[in-house]
């Protein structure tokens, strides 16, 4: 039987007889740059729409995997020995914004406000290379949120405050199993899925930045 320890911010090490184990994510993604009244924000269509209910977020090359390094670990099987390995994974954010209206030839500073809203699960699974059934061994939740407020007219490196938390929540292992949903399983992953809006305070919105 798969055997667990507590984690902070990596997925758990676990203890596993004959199938190989990996970590599967998907995510709900939204990123909001508000200017004084019109904005510019990242979406995902089909999230935003309700078509689906996550998104992959792998490395595009990997999937059904986050990425095949320290995420997966194959098992030869079977065997009469217990092992013992640990999986990993880590996501960095490096956001970059824009202080000018994206569909402006200006470079005059008009951001005001920066939102950023995540929501993460990550699946622990082992695979049957050969019959490709999956087992998931645990779920684990997390979310991020920033709320930032930008007074454009203020010097570089005064201009931006945090209004929002301080702290991010930790993330959570389930105590019951969520199933995956299919379409986190394949492409396209959120790096291809996403677009880029502009919605002005009147007219039509704009794709800025159309998916891959």
């Amino acid at each position: 039987q798969p055997c667990f320890r507590k984690i902070t911010k990596n997925p758990p090490c676990c203890r596993l007889q004959e199938l190989p184990s990996s970590c599967c994510c998907s995510f709900v993604y939204n990123l909001v740059l508000s200017f004084s009244f019109p904005r510019s924000s990242w979406e995902l269509p089909d999230l935003r729409e309700g078509r689906v209910k996550a998104i992959s977020d792998s490395d595009g090359v990997s999937y059904p995997w986050y990425g095949n390094t320290t995420e997966t670990v194959t098992l030869v099987g079977p065997t009469n020995k217990v092992s013992r390995f640990s999986v990993s994974m880590n996501d960095n954010f490096y956001p970059s914004v824009t202080w000018a209206v994206p569909v402006s030839d200006s470079n005059v500073p008009l951001l005001t406000r920066i939102k950023r809203d995540q929501s993460f699960t990550t699946w622990l699974v082992a695979m049957n290379m050969t019959t490709k059934e999956r087992i998931i061994l645990q779920t684990i939740k997390w979310r991020m949120r920033v709320d930032i407020e930008v007074d454009p007219l203020q010097l570089l490196g005064q201009r931006a405050r945090l209004v929002g938390r301080t702290q991010q929540e930790q993330p959570r292992i389930l105590s019951r199993m969520e199933p995956i949903p299919p379409n986190a399983l394949v492409k396209p992953n959120a790096n291809d899925a996403q677009v880029l809006m502009w919605r002005p305070k009147r007219g039509q919105p704009l794709v800025v930045i159309p998916p891959k």
